[in-house]
């Protein structure tokens, strides 16, 4: 009896982790040098990846400046999400007449200098900058705040 409750809990804690993430990926690249958001919209990265792609899969890449911001060699970049798994972490915002980006990433727990992270999430339909033009968008967040890739499942692409 104590082996299978020990299997049950064993399993709830590997799903819990498991929805955990923001993205869960299913293929994945990893940089062979330095680069730019911008080499990976050119292929000059070893691979071709729309920036808006690349941001919407992997959030915690900050693109706002896609010519200096780097990406380090040996860098995981989901290249592929998986559709057939669903994260439980994610929950959605209606954005209001009085809300600011500060009172926005205060509610989904996030510092205002990530709120980058939060715009990458939502593919920039939430852009801090015009959010009073954005009343009555819907917005979704990781309850959990955490927005990097699951790649516990994921292949290896282009090595």
């Amino acid at each position: 009896m104590k082996s299978v409750i020990f299997a049950v809990i064993a399993s709830l804690l590997v799903m819990a982790q498991v929805n955990a993430f923001s993205v869960i990926c299913k293929e994945h690249f990893i940089t062979k040098k330095t680069v730019s958001c911008l080499d990976f919209q050119t292929g000059d990265a070893g691979m071709r990846v729309r920036i808006v792609d690349l941001i919407g899969m992997n959030p915690t890449i900050d693109c706002s400046d896609d010519t200096k911001k780097t990406i380090e060699e040996g860098t995981k970049i989901c290249v592929l999400p998986d559709f057939d798994r669903v994260n439980k972490t994610i929950r959605r915002l209606k954005l209001g007449k009085n809300l600011t980006c500060r009172r926005v990433t205060d509610h989904v727990g996030l510092d205002e200098d990530e709120a980058y992270i939060l715009e990458n999430f939502n593919r920039n339909t939430l852009v801090c900058k015009n959010i009073k033009s954005q009343v009555g968008n819907i917005i979704d967040y990781c309850t959990d705040k955490n927005y990097k890739p699951d790649f516990s499942r994921s292949k290896r692409v282009y090595k």
